[in-house]
């Protein structure tokens, strides 16, 4: 198999779907990263993966728990969040876009809103209301 077809990176390229849609070249730098052998590098590379990796873990969790989303909810509410968009989230996780609409549909009305651009504040604001 080759680099294509593996993903080296367990949730981490799933995680920065958004930024991948906008900047398709972050994936490849990120598979070249993994195969370092500069120690330094490779320390540097495993802690912005750790951080990443607990931030939206974080997110989803306090999704799930203040509005009830489902992981898969979540996931979607903050790609788009991120400045995703439906066709690009449906590429990086292999769905239809139909799919995605449903799961979308879903997520509007566990939050009640209706439009994207008002997802983005309940994804992004914190317990005492501010938006990070």
């Amino acid at each position: 198999m080759d680099d294509d077809t593996v993903n080296p990176l367990p949730g981490l390229v799933e995680t920065l779907g958004a930024y991948i849609e906008l900047y398709p070249s972050v994936r490849s730098r990120l598979l070249d990263m993994e195969k370092t052998t500069d120690p330094d590098l490779r320390r540097k590379f495993d802690a912005l993966r750790s951080a990443i990796l607990s931030r939206e873990a974080d997110r989803r969790e306090r999704l799930g728990r203040e509005w009830g989303l489902t992981a898969t909810e979540a996931r979607l509410a903050i790609h788009l969040a991120d400045g995703g968009t439906v066709g690009g989230y449906a590429s990086v996780y292999g769905v239809a876009k139909g799919t995605v609409r449903t799961q979308l549909k879903a997520v509007f009305a566990k939050t009640g809103v209706n439009r994207q651009s008002a997802l983005l504040r309940v994804v992004n604001r914190r317990r005492d209301g501010d938006v990070r």
